[in-house]
């Protein structure tokens, strides 16, 4: 890996952070009284794009980089605070952020790998 791989795995960690903390603060979206987390989407759909370029510049475990910032950003979102409340809210908007946020670049790897055979 050169330097210059190096960097752009550092910039796609920090895009992988951008996309945490976006996702987590745009989670609790209403229209009215409906909850809309299009969040979930662009969480998964994010993470897929950075994973895949991330697997492009190296084979190695770094590649998941990005994917493990996410987790623990969103992971840390949903510990309580001080006063017990966390800022991610427990209802299946949550689980289905930790789904597709995790589980879309996981079976997209998945099947790459069985591409590859």
């Amino acid at each position: 890996m050169t330097v210059a791989d190096r960097v752009e795995l550092g910039v796609l960690t920090v895009c992988g952070a951008i996309i945490g903390l976006i996702s987590v603060f745009y989670l609790n979206l209403l229209i009215g009284s409906v909850p809309v987390p299009i969040t979930v989407v662009l969480a998964g759909v994010g993470n897929l794009l950075v994973l895949h370029r991330a697997s492009q510049l190296t084979e190695s475990s770094w590649r998941y980089a990005p994917m493990i910032v996410w987790a623990l950003i969103t992971l840390v979102a949903m510990v309580p605070g001080i006063n017990g409340n966390g800022a991610l809210i427990g209802d299946w908007r949550v689980l289905m952020l930790l789904l597709c946020g995790v589980g879309l670049p996981a079976v997209a790897q998945s099947m790459n790998r069985l591409n590859n055979l």
